[in-house]
């Protein structure tokens, strides 16, 4: 094989893009050298105000005295009730026999 300027700068080309490829996937997977590598991240500062503001909050309370109310007890349940049918057939694509 004839080693051509053609052949010589392809295979430059492609040195060039086999190694801008490696540093590109292993180059910055070094983790730094100030942090801990197994520390928890630090929050963004408006999910810490978030949460911040979640913990100021009061519990939610019902009051339940409507439960003891005369007009709440005679309430009536008019719901319907549901009848199981029997399913379909196990095969709906069989002959009709089977």
């Amino acid at each position: 094989m004839k080693l051509s300027s053609t052949n010589i700068s392809l295979a430059l080309a492609a040195l060039v893009v086999l190694g801008g490829l490696y540093w590109f996937f292993f180059a910055g997977t070094g983790a730094p050298t100030d942090e801990l590598p197994f520390s928890a991240p630090s929050m963004p500062p408006l999910e810490s105000r978030f949460l911040e503001l979640t913990n100021q909050l009061d519990p939610i309370t019902f009051k339940t005295d409507i439960f003891v109310n005369p007009r709440f007890a005679a309430l009536v349940d008019i719901t319907t009730e549901i009848v199981a049918e029997a399913s379909g057939r196990t095969d709906p694509f069989a002959p009709v026999g089977k």
